[in-house]
């Protein structure tokens, strides 16, 4: 039987070694906790991705935030040529060194880096600068650079139901040829036109360039190929 100053040592004991406890747990228990809120550059991978790129500081990140909150606007019928595509504010490591400067945006489905290598890391993204998020052009360049993922992850293996001897892809650069152009980025700018959810000075480079224009034919011939093609 517990004499009275037993019972109070062992109480006292006991108590200790709860408190003992809850010390340790629980400050372990708030590190497991993640944090809410916007993740940082870090967090979403592209530190390894910067550290990837032949050593380049290509990696901005500074208007990331704005950059995702364009690609949220992206219309629903272009999405599914979107499937594992990373947006990286910044500037692509092959197409800086091919231009000798940083383009406004460019899609790489392979992971092209500098040194004319492929296969890299950074495969299927879309990067967009911060000179776009500057000039407030992000809307139509993510526009732009989302066509040749449409173009490339859509169209290459899809038919029309009557003209099943050519793909939709080599049957819409029909339309877009061009003494000086390419036409793969004239049909990526008809995607601003027939996509953009404003209309007032829309930014289509190789359109203004070439003083090129798509018809309204064209155009609902490019709207019914991004339905077909997406189902």
């Amino acid at each position: 039987m517990f004499t009275a100053s037993k019972l109070l040592a062992f109480l006292t004991s006991l108590f200790a070694t709860v408190l003992l406890t809850l010390i340790i747990v629980t400050p372990r228990g708030e590190a497991d906790t993640p944090s809410i809120g916007n993740p940082s550059v870090d967090t979403v991978g592209f530190r390894l991705l910067h550290e990837a790129v032949s050593g380049h500081q290509i990696i901005d990140g500074r208007h990331q935030k704005e950059v995702l909150r364009v690609v949220n606007t992206i219309p629903e019928a272009l999405q599914p040529a979107l499937k594992g595509t990373e947006f990286v504010n910044g500037c692509h490591p092959w197409t800086t060194k091919e231009l000798g400067s940083c383009a406004l945006g460019t899609y790489d489905a392979e992971g092209w880096d500098s040194d004319d290598t492929r296969g890299h890391e950074w495969a299927n993204t879309i990067w967009i600068s911060s000179q776009a998020v500057r000039t407030g052009k992000v809307p139509d360049v993510v526009l732009h650079e989302v066509g040749h993922a449409v173009i490339h992850n859509l169209f290459d293996d899809c038919y029309f139901p009557k003209q099943a001897e050519k793909s939709v892809k080599e049957l819409l650069l029909r339309s877009f040829v061009h003494g000086g152009a390419d036409p793969a980025e004239l049909l990526a700018d008809a995607f601003v036109v027939a996509f953009s959810v404003h209309s007032d000075d829309l930014h289509t480079h190789y359109f203004d360039d070439f003083n090129f224009k798509a018809s309204k034919e064209v155009l609902l011939k490019l709207r019914a190929a991004v339905w077909l093609c997406s189902k």
